[in-house]
Parts: C-alpha cells; sequence; structure tokens
C-alpha cells in the first residue's frame, strides 16, 4: 500500500480496478530504474511495483519504486514504450 498511497489523484484515476491489480518485483537498480529514482538511494535492489492495465501508446505502465525497507518510496514514473 505504500507505493499506491503515493500516487497523486490523477495517478490513481489511471488505476482500472484497484491497487491489487498489480506486480510487485525485487529487481537490480539498473541505468534505466536509475533514472527514475532519487539519486541518494544507494542500495543494489529495490521494488518494483508495476501497476497493470495503466499503459497507453506512448508509454508503459505506471512503475512505484520502493527501497529495500519496505516503506520508503525512492521514485515512480512511467517507463517509454521501446
Amino acid at each position: 500500500m505504500v507505493a499506491y498511497n503515493s500516487l497523486t489523484k490523477a495517478e490513481e484515476s489511471l488505476i482500472p480496478v484497484s491497487p491489487k491489480d498489480s506486480r510487485v518485483e525485487k529487481v537490480v537498480v539498473n541505468d534505466e530504474i536509475t533514472s527514475l529514482i532519487d539519486k541518494n538511494y544507494n542500495k543494489d535492489k529495490v521494488y518494483k511495483i508495476t501497476f497493470n492495465q495503466t499503459a497507453t501508446e506512448t508509454q508503459e505502465n505506471l512503475i512505484v519504486f520502493v527501497g529495500v525497507d519496505k516503506k520508503t518510496v525512492v521514485g515512480k514514473g512511467f517507463m517509454k514504450v521501446k
């Protein structure tokens, strides 16, 4: 719920069902993730919460990154469709 609670009203409106319609993964921080998270985050892993069904033609699903403490939102955004 930390990830969902960090969303703006506009971001919340993109989620058609509920915050349960999301996927959580513990991932290695790579260059693409580094560009979306707090520059002071210094861990090598992060939780990536993907809110399904929020993609459009020009961007992928809304993603929120939560630190390994499972309490701190360290970034969020949309990744560009390649």
